[in-house]
């Protein structure tokens, strides 16, 4: 028998490494319903996960006696801990975390060992619970579900991820991750690489990036956009100019905010009732948040005339308001002429 596990050993490359397989060799040796049980409840073998009341059903077993076989295989594999090939599967997965800092969540995990195929997924979530020197991490509301190796310090990381919190909240916007680390630096240690930094966040369950690779507390709207508005602001946002309806549904399917195609008048009947965005030309919406106001054009000059100490020039008058409004100077003119007072040196007031 020890001769036969050399002899896998040295033929079993270590990129050709395949989790379902090793498993299935692992195993071999088990009763077979053992073995189905296992492959049943994990999904291996192309089969999807089943409950374990299902699976009891299948047997004619109670829930219970599913769970002990599971326990007494997920045993007897523990025991194979010096067997070539789970060492191999161990080295594997360690070093996967490895190259990610220590810890990874357990989805992103599986997609990079076992790519697309689910008996591969099925497999490594087997071995996850086998392997001591790899433990599964999960703190509601802070830390999502992931896997890291045994020495990984979480309170260090605890410590990096409220730093990052705190920095954003004081900035209030997304950063990109070059700026948020140059931000943090000085309120960490100086050997914490740069390139720990994004693996530390992408376990945070406060933090996420959003389409445009910036990172924000994973609430704001700027990062996890719902409906319709909250898509349109973020594009806006981004753009940080004024946009046409239809550009701005085209932006939102461009980025992938929707799952569905959006409608661009469905866009347009949303913003035009909320007090955030403001139509400042046909069609064009701005944020309320860059200076601009909702009313007409005639609104617009009067509210500039008020604020104004003094009567102001034609010129001026069409500088301040192009600043806040697309639309023609003619337009602007036309208001001028109809519903304001010309002065003799060519100025403008609010008539009496």
């Amino acid at each position: 028998m020890e001769k036969q596990l050399i002899k896998a050993k040295n033929s079993l490359k270590f990129e050709d490494l395949f989790f379902s397989n090793s498993l299935k060799q692992l195993v071999s040796g088990l009763p077979e319903r053992s073995q189905e049980i296992i492959f049943c409840r994990f999904g291996v073998v192309g089969s999807k996960a089943m409950t374990l009341e299902e699976i009891g059903r299948k047997y004619h077993i109670t829930r219970e006696r599913v769970r002990q076989v599971i326990r007494e295989v997920l045993k007897k594999v523990q025991e194979k801990k010096d067997n070539p090939i789970f060492v191999q599967i161990e080295e594997k997965i360690a070093l996967a975390l490895s190259a990610n800092s220590g810890i990874m969540e357990e989805k992103q995990l599986l997609n990079v060992l076992g790519k697309d195929n689910e008996s591969e997924k099925a497999a490594i979530r087997f071995f996850l619970q086998c392997i001591n020197n790899i433990i599964c991490q999960e703190i509601a509301g802070e830390l999502k579900f992931s896997y890291a190796l045994k020495d990984f310090d979480l309170e260090h990381w605890r410590k990096i991820k409220n730093h990052t919190v705190n920095v954003l909240n004081e900035h209030k916007r997304p950063l990109h991750l070059d700026e948020l680390f140059q931000k943090i630096s000085n309120l960490i240690s100086s050997e914490f690489p740069k390139e720990s930094f994004a693996f530390y966040l992408q376990v945070s369950e406060e933090m996420k990036q959003n389409t445009f690779g910036k990172w924000g507390v994973a609430k704001w709207k700027e990062i996890s956009p719902k409906g319709t508005r909250e898509k349109a602001y973020l594009v806006l946002k981004e753009a940080d100019k004024p946009l046409h309806f239809r550009e701005i549904a085209s932006k939102i399917d461009q980025y992938k905010l929707n799952k569905k195609k959006t409608h661009s008048q469905t866009v347009h009947n949303e913003l035009i009732k909320d007090d955030n965005f403001v139509l400042v030309g046909r069609g064009i919406y701005a944020l309320s948040e860059w200076g601009y106001k909702k009313g007409t054009v005639k609104d617009v000059i009067e509210e500039i005339l008020k604020n104004s100490s003094k009567p102001l020039s034609r010129d001026e008058i069409l500088s301040k308001v192009l600043e806040i409004r697309n639309v023609k100077k003619s337009t602007i003119i036309i208001n001028l002429n109809n519903y304001f007072s010309k002065q003799k040196d060519g100025t403008y007031s609010i008539k009496k």
